[in-house]
């Protein structure tokens, strides 16, 4: 479809001169453009012509001379998928709709044409064919973007709700920020949504995991080098913090930094300067600093492995990330954006997640934690079937708690979801993204549920994600 200036253009296909005309018609009058064909062939070969008026639209019967609606259909489908396709049909012939409404048409009508019929069904495909054209467009214009973002914080738990609720008020501020959680919990991924939600916005957001640099490279990461300050320093090199400039670093594990670094990292934060090493020049630090670590910093400071005043410039405000066993209630919508997202990755079906394999899921103790889950659902989606079973899970998921809950079940663990809230909410998480990723197209959502279209209509009810 054109720019958002032009009105949607409608495709009518019908061999019986005098029904085309008048759809025509009706469309003109509603204010769309409109254009007629007589045979699918004649519709089809102008789908590429590069002068013709896009077909936002297309109204075809499906009883045509040669190549008949469904076989037209199917050919949108493939060279033309943003195109609404409304299927017409003889009266008493509504097994032939069902049919097109399952190979992806938005709508149909049945002769003879009911004016106020008509009229309806084209203002509803022309807004769909509007929508679908103004998400092709963002998702054009923000493609490169969407690569580089990490995924969105999904939660559902209260325990979230309160942390982000934090994040949000310390954002806006330039003060430190010391995220604490265990590993896979997602702290990177609130250190990201501090930085966006900051006046550094649009500057960089720089990040080192510092368990990964070893003793004698962490100084020249962090603070830079000049040429000659060891052997290997051929030229300057820009640590960190001067990449960093008028954005965010962050510095997870924050705790595993030697004693020399220490001292240097306190003087920066204090002085809001540094120096490379070998060098002697002091160069301005303008940088939000957010620091991760899965260690309570301040055990470390009474033992004697932290310096007390490094960590008391680094707790200015801090953030505890609950483990994904204290809120399982985020664990339904995690799966389902997991699942949702691989499934689009790789190209394949969402999987249906059976009462079984829910529980599972929900008993499991998840050591790894957000990091753990979002590997499970990927292996899921690439290895499971189109109905998961127990043995697409790994071993250690199926083995019995350490300590028995207090259920009958022996599996359900004690806190704020059970197995029944578990497998509704994921559905309902599965129904809305499945309708997202098709734009809105109820026919094309069911199809990538394996539902049929009522079926999905009763969930959309249910789930109360639209009125009717």
């Amino acid at each position: 479809m054109s720019g958002s200036a032009e009105p949607p253009t409608v495709w009518v296909v019908d061999d019986h001169r005098a029904a085309a005309s008048a759809v025509a018609e009706i469309a003109t009058g509603l204010g769309l453009r409109a254009r007629t064909f007589a045979t699918a062939e004649a519709a089809a070969t102008a789908l590429h012509e590069p002068a013709a008026l896009p077909c936002d639209v297309l109204v075809t019967d499906l009883r045509l001379p040669g190549m008949d609606g469904l076989a037209l259909l199917d050919r949108f489908r493939a060279d033309a998928p943003a195109t609404v396709v409304v299927v017409v049909t003889a009266h008493g012939s509504i097994e032939d709709a069902v049919r097109a409404m399952r190979a992806g048409a938005h709508d149909f009508l049945t002769k003879p044409l009911a004016v106020e019929r008509v009229e309806a069904v084209l203002r509803t495909a022309a807004a769909r064919a509007q929508v679908e054209a103004e998400l092709r467009r963002v998702r054009a214009e923000n493609q490169a973007l969407r690569a580089n973002l990490e995924p969105a914080l999904v939660y559902r738990s209260e325990a979230m709700r309160v942390v982000l609720a934090q994040a949000e008020r310390a954002a806006p501020s330039t003060a430190t920020v010391l995220v604490l959680g265990e590993t896979g919990t997602g702290k990177e991924r609130i250190a990201r949504a501090i930085h966006n939600a900051s006046g550094r916005a649009r500057g960089p957001f720089v990040a080192a995991h510092l368990a990964a640099l070893g003793e004698g490279v962490m100084e020249s990461e962090l603070f830079g080098h000049e040429r000659g300050a060891f052997t290997g320093a051929l030229g300057r090199h820009a640590g960190l913090f001067e990449q960093a400039r008028g954005g965010t670093l962050f510095l997870d594990e924050i705790g595993e930094i030697d004693a020399r670094t220490q001292v240097r990292l306190l003087r920066v934060l204090q002085e809001r300067v540094l120096v490379r090493v070998g060098g002697a020049e002091e160069v301005k630090v303008d940088v939000r600093l957010v620091a991760a670590t899965n260690r309570e910093l301040a055990d470390d400071v009474t033992a004697g492995r932290f310096r007390a005043d490094l960590y008391y410039r680094l707790d200015v405000v801090t953030l505890r990330v609950p483990p994904l066993r204290d809120r399982r209630a985020d664990i339904p919508a995690l799966l389902a954006h997991f699942l949702d997202r691989f499934a689009s990755r790789h190209g394949r079906p969402m999987p249906e997640v059976p009462a079984e394999v829910a529980q599972a899921v929900l008993a499991y103790a998840w050591p790894g934690n957000v990091r753990e889950l979002e590997n499970l659902a990927e292996r899921l989606v690439v290895m499971g079937g189109a109905a998961l079973g127990l043995d697409d899970l790994p071993a250690r998921m199926l083995r019995p708690p350490a300590a028995a809950p207090a259920n009958p079940t022996g599996l359900l663990p004690a806190g704020d979801v059970n197995l029944a809230t578990f497998l509704d909410e994921l559905e309902g998480e599965l129904v809305r993204r499945a309708l997202e990723r098709a734009g809105g197209n109820k026919a094309l959502a069911a199809r990538s549920l394996g539902v049929s279209r009522e079926g999905l209509r009763y969930k959309l009810q249910k789930h109360g994600l639209e009125g009717g």
